[in-house]
Parts: C-alpha cells; structure tokens; sequence
C-alpha cells in the first residue's frame, strides 16, 4: 500500500516533532523582512530556555550573540534562495547567556503548487562535542612538544599516535609508523621472556616499566627507558597503551665503563 502523505494530519508531524529529542524549528518564509519563529518543538525551549510564547513571532536573531558566526549567517539568506537548503555551524546564546554550539539544517516546506511558505530547521546540539575534540587537539599540541619520546598503540599493540620526539629519534616519519605494529622497533637482543613479563603486567597491573632495546630506522640500537600504561575510557573499558619513554645510551654507556674500571 503507497504511503498517502496528504492524508496525514499535520498535527501529527507537529506530534512527533515535540516528542524528539533534537531541536526543531520552523519560521515563516519571509526573508526580506527577516523571518521569525511560527514552531518550535519542546527539545528547542529545552535547549535555550526559552518558552515556545517567547520564541514565536521572534526573529532568530534572538540566539545570536558575540561569538554567533556573522560570515556564515549572512550566506543564509542567499544560500536559501539560489539553493533552497543551508547547512551549518556557528555559536548561538540561550535565554540566560550561556553559550551552546549547534550544527543545523535549514529547508524549504512548499505548498501543492511548489511555493515556498515556510522554513523547517533541524538543530543538532554539538557543544560537547567540539569541546572533545579541542581538548584533544590541544592534548596532542601538548604531547607533540613534550621532551620524551610518546608512543600510543590499541590493545594489540598497533600504533595509532607517535610524537615528534619519537618519529625524530627513531627517524621515522608519522606515515611510516601509524598502522604499523611496534614488534617493528623490536632490536632482536631481547629474548621472548622479556616481553612475555611485560605483557603480563599490563594485563594484570595495567603498567610496566623496564628498560628496552630498541631499533632505530638505520637499524642504530638505543636503550629506551619505557614507562607504558593502560587507557581505559570513561566505563572502565581498556582502550589503548601510551609509551612515555627516554633515550638513555649515554647514561647507560658511561654506568658500563665505570662499572669496568
């Protein structure tokens, strides 16, 4: 049986609009004069704390604030006109000042003659999510200029992030190492006990510190003094091993001669 659209109510879209999670607006389609609220769903009133009668009537611009993005929200308009659809990000103010970042969807809702009589809007709230994601960028930044050499691999030990510390030592570059397993850097004068204890304490104690022999690039053997932990996320779940470690030959070299003498 085809699906009659017409016969649907509209107040059945209205219906299952306020019961979704995710913002939703809809404005008339006036955009010389500046548009303004006719709907907004309860997640919206929701997220900016406003009342449904405070927002109806009300221009958009309501939302804005100082670091709302003007560059994009003056394509709006012409993007509506020339496309029929916009797309994008910016910062936008709830009722009491607070700053949130939304990711929104903006398209035409015509009449049975294909006129444009309203717009519909689908807002996804991602302040939580760009958040994460400048804390990592600002994590790695941190990571990159750190002064020992820092080594992440999943559980089986595959890499996945090395720092500039540890591509220059080693003489790697960040292509040749993602992907690859660390055995790669395995020097061979260590025997498969050596690692089988490693192993074993990260299983059991999710750390172990020791002290590798590892290869470099040119196949130049260095003595790493390696402190490797467990990451777990925020259930609890083991997630990766990060290696913080130090390029200790001289160290060692020079304890070698002064326990010969």
């Amino acid at each position: 049986m085809k699906l009659n659209i017409e016969a649907i109510a509209p107040k059945s879209f209205f219906e299952a609009f306020d019961a979704s999670n995710e913002p939703i607006a809809v404005t008339d389609a006036n955009l010389e004069k500046g548009v303004s609220f006719i709907y907004v769903n309860e997640a919206f009133c929701k997220e900016t704390l406003y009342t449904k009668e405070e927002l109806i009537g009300q221009n958009p611009k309501i939302l804005q604030g100082p670091k709302s993005n003007r560059v994009l929200l003056q394509t709006l308009k012409e993007s509506l006109q020339t496309k029929g659809f916009f797309q994008g990000q910016t910062t936008n103010y709830k009722k009491d000042g607070s700053e949130y970042i939304v990711n929104w969807t903006i398209s035409p809702l015509k009449d049975r003659y294909g006129k444009t009589i309203a717009y519909i809007s689908f807002h996804k709230i991602i302040t939580k999510q760009v958040q994460a994601e400048v804390k990592n960028m600002v994590f790695e930044e941190v990571l990159e200029h750190l002064p020992s050499m820092i080594l992440v691999t999943d559980l089986e030990a595959n890499i996945v992030y090395a720092n500039k510390t540890f591509t220059d030592n080693l003489q790697y570059s960040k292509e040749e190492l993602l992907g690859k397993n660390a055995r790669m850097l395995k020097s061979g004068k260590q025997n498969e006990a050596y690692y089988k204890k490693m192993w074993e304490k990260l299983t059991t104690q999710g750390r172990f510190d020791g002290i590798f022999i590892s290869a470099k690039k040119d196949g130049s053997l260095f003595y790493d003094k390696k402190t490797i932990t467990l990451l777990k996320d925020n259930d609890g779940n083991p997630q990766f091993y990060i290696g913080v470690s130090h390029d200790i030959t001289k160290l060692k070299i020079a304890l070698q001669k002064a326990h010969a003498k």
